[in-house]
């Protein structure tokens, strides 16, 4: 209603004016000095102010803060907000939308009138605002869904240059993702096709013909590809003067083109036409459009243009179409029902609808059919495998429970209640964590006493379930109980709770087993230690009486010749005891080493200088290189004479007559120092390699071995290596020689440059 100053009497409004006071927009009238001469009723409701409040007489000031102050302005400050009102410069049509402090938008509309002064208008837009931001995340769902999409869709602008697309695109024309680039011409996308696929004539005549395209028409055409496939291309025209194609891989359409063929007709004929049916009534209820999508989906009770819906629904009643007990009248009254949530009904010949009703502006309404049997069936089928699902869960081994996001319950199964504590009326859906887990503190789950308390608090505190963990925790009656949480997709995590009771007992009884195996090879070895040095008394004595009788003249020379052989026997007797003493130290793990600084070259020099002669008996070749300036290594002299002796010794003994031994030695490019034996002999098996360094171990197994020795050379060698901080390598090839590479540490400071050992 229209307001006037109290010294003022109310003249009687025109027609308009009347109008303009019961107007569903807010319509306020300022004179030329500034003061409000009219304001409707709705400008009250607006500032939800009492109806008889009086504005008329105020000025554009009062009136700007009035409304900053009641919230119109939206958020902030109500004075800076008014003030900014203020500037507008009423002299010339304003408008502007503006967002309320409870979140409602409205237009604002100001037009200058002829005398001076100004009228200004202001209405409600919200579900227009509502409507753009669901178009905008419709237009995301659609370029999501496009990306998405198995079909390559191209879009090109007036000069068929590529504006957008989609993987899809690219995949079906074979060339690799990444290829194509916003702005590439058609022209460069068939050189790309021609330098993925060749200069095919299929290829090329494919690529004459899209040139030939004229793209301001709709085409359709399937062309072969060398590789066997086939592709529909299709282009359709856009308003602007380009292009959208779509290229999608139809082999198998091409291997029956007659079903091809009538298939891309009715994919054409749907396309042409809308997905659902769809029928339009008047404000009287009568008939004015309908699809052939709705007369396809409702065949047996189709529509014409002029029925009344009151008599198409008794007629469908007529018919059966409903079922027994619903009315047409009934229907009819539901079509005025614009709830927004679809209905469902089933056809008599079983077919399931999905039914919208929508008010158009001019009273009539809108009636929406989609054909949702698929759907309805999909859910069935979707129900029976969620049940199937649940059976499945019930029966595994495991318990299982899945939790949401906010830390509640989602599903479980029965196992889990027996294996966490809880009863079925606690771990429901809804039911939140830290409930359950006071009701098991409660019952002793985590233990008793300060211990379990600290345990429960820590979890509570410290620990995030939604992260990836294992635990176990051991139940009031005993029962161990292994729990993982692996975070799911949504946020959520899944919770496994398993009894590893059984499982923990084997483990305990095979560490047993582990500690009693252990203590039987201590023992074994042990006793190699103890016969080692049992038998070097008795060895000693007979290798002194066989030196001794070696320098007694007075016997017979076949005396001293079984004198010598007994020596001989003893000493290599003697030797085999100490590897067998050795290796009984590195198994009970104490085989000390001292190391210091050593000048490599000497110790090389003097081992080459034993195996020497051994070597020319052995008409073998053995020569050294050690490189100039060799730094000093870290190692204890004897145990690095032992190893070298050992390679040098292997070397010339696996060496057949003619062939070579060389030794180098030089600077690692990690600044260690490297021992290199090289042989040209009869080489190891790639696959043997490492059963090298086992001990005891003859590579060569028979019974007439031409090769002699007890089989503990490398093992001792790379024990003494590591025991000194190196590594020991061997590569070999059978019937290629082998090559045995010693690792040392250098030594960490410089030393004098004495040339000894």
């Amino acid at each position: 209603m229209a307001q006037s100053p109290d010294s003022l009497p109310v003249p009687e409004l025109p027609v308009a004016v009347a109008a303009l006071a019961a107007a569903p927009i807010s319509v306020v009238v300022f004179d030329a000095e500034d003061r409000l001469r009219f304001a409707n009723a709705e400008m009250l409701r607006q500032l939800n102010m009492p109806a008889d409040t009086v504005l008329i007489g105020r000025t554009q000031r009062e009136l700007s803060r009035l409304i900053a102050f009641r919230g119109l302005l939206g958020p902030g400050d109500p004075e800076l907000l008014a003030e900014q009102l203020m500037r507008v410069d009423r002299s010339r049509p304003h408008r502007r939308t503006g967002r309320r402090a409870d979140g409602r938008w409205f237009d604002f509309i100001s037009e200058p009138l002829p005398g001076g002064g100004f009228v200004s208008y202001s209405f409600e837009v919200t579900q227009h605002r509502r409507a753009e931001e669901e178009a905008l995340e419709r237009n995301r769902q659609l370029e999501l869904a496009l990306r998405h999409q198995h079909t390559g869709i191209g879009l090109y602008n007036a000069a068929h240059r590529l504006v957008r697309h989609n993987d899809a695109y690219e995949l079906v024309l074979g060339l690799v993702p990444g290829t194509l680039q916003p702005g590439s011409t058609m022209t460069e996308v068939y050189q790309h096709m021609l330098a993925r696929h060749g200069a095919d004539s299929p290829i090329l005549a494919a690529v004459e013909e899209r040139e030939r395209i004229d793209r301001s028409r709709p085409h359709d055409e399937i062309r072969p590809l060398p590789d066997g496939r086939a592709l529909r291309n299709i282009s359709r025209p856009l308003p602007d003067g380009g292009f959208l194609e779509t290229v999608e891989d139809v082999t198998p359409l091409r291997r029956a083109e007659d079903e091809a063929q009538h298939r891309a007709a009715t994919l054409r004929g749907v396309l042409a036409a809308l997905p659902h049916g769809v029928c339009v009534y008047d404000a009287d209820h009568r008939l004015t459009m309908v699809n052939e999508a709705y007369q396809r989906i409702l065949k047996g009770a189709e529509l014409k243009v002029g029925d009344h819906l009151l008599d198409m629904c008794r007629a469908r009643e007529a018919a059966g179409e409903y079922g027994p007990g619903v009315t047409g009248e009934e229907v009819y009254r539901r079509q005025f029902e614009y709830t927004g949530t679809p209905r469902q009904r089933i056809r008599p010949d079983g077919t399931v609808l999905s039914v919208r009703n929508a008010p158009l502006p001019d009273g009539g309404h809108i009636n929406v059919v989609a054909d949702v049997t698929a759907l309805h069936q999909a859910e069935a089928q979707a129900q029976q495998r969620a049940d199937l699902l649940r059976a499945m869960l019930d029966n595994m081994r495991h318990g299982v429970c899945l939790f949401d996001r906010d830390l509640r319950v989602v599903a479980r199964n029965d196992l889990a209640l027996t294996l966490s504590g809880l009863r079925a009326d606690e771990m429901v859906p809804g039911a939140h964590l830290d409930t359950l887990r006071e009701l098991q503190f409660q019952r002793g789950e985590f233990g008793t006493g300060p211990a379990a308390e600290a345990a429960y608090r820590a979890r509570i505190r410290l620990i995030d379930p939604r992260s990836r963990e294992r635990y176990t925790r051991t139940r009031a009656d005993g029962t161990v109980i292994e729990i993982s949480s692996d975070p799911t997709p949504d946020g959520g995590f899944v919770r496994t709770y398993t009894d590893i009771t059984e499982e923990q007992r084997i483990r305990a009884e095979m560490e047993q087993a582990r500690r009693v195996a252990e203590e039987a090879n201590s023992a074994k070895t042990r006793f190699l230690a103890t016969m080692s040095h049992e038998l070097r008394t008795p060895l000693n004595a007979v290798i002194g009486f066989s030196e001794a009788l070696l320098t007694d003249d007075r016997l017979p020379e076949e005396a001293l010749e079984f004198s010598s052989a007994i020596l001989e026997a003893g000493r290599h007797l003697l030797s085999l005891i100490d590897d067998i003493l050795q290796v009984a130290q590195i198994g009970s793990g104490d085989l000390p080493v001292q190391t210091r600084p050593l000048f490599l070259p000497s110790v090389l020099e003097s081992a080459v200088r034993l195996v020497r002669g051994v070597a020319e008996v052995a008409q073998v070749s053995l020569t050294m290189e050690c490189e100039a300036e060799l730094p000093r290594c870290m190692a204890e002299e004897r145990r690095l004479r032992q190893v070298l002796l050992n390679l040098l010794s292997n070397a010339v003994k696996f060496t057949p007559v003619g062939g070579g031994v060389h030794v180098t030695a030089e600077t690692l490019p990690d600044g260690c120092l490297g021992v290199t034996v090289r042989d040209t002999g009869i080489g190891i098996d790639p696959e043997q390699l490492p059963r090298a360094f086992e001990p005891f171990v003859q590579l060569e197994t028979s019974h007439d071995r031409r090769y002699g020795g007890s089989g503990l050379g490398l093992y001792l060698a790379r024990a003494f290596a590591r025991a000194m901080g190196g590594e020991l390598t061997l590569d070999s090839a059978r019937d290629q020689g082998t090559t045995a590479r010693l690792r040392l540490l250098r030594a960490p400071a410089p030393i004098s440059q004495e040339q000894t050992a």
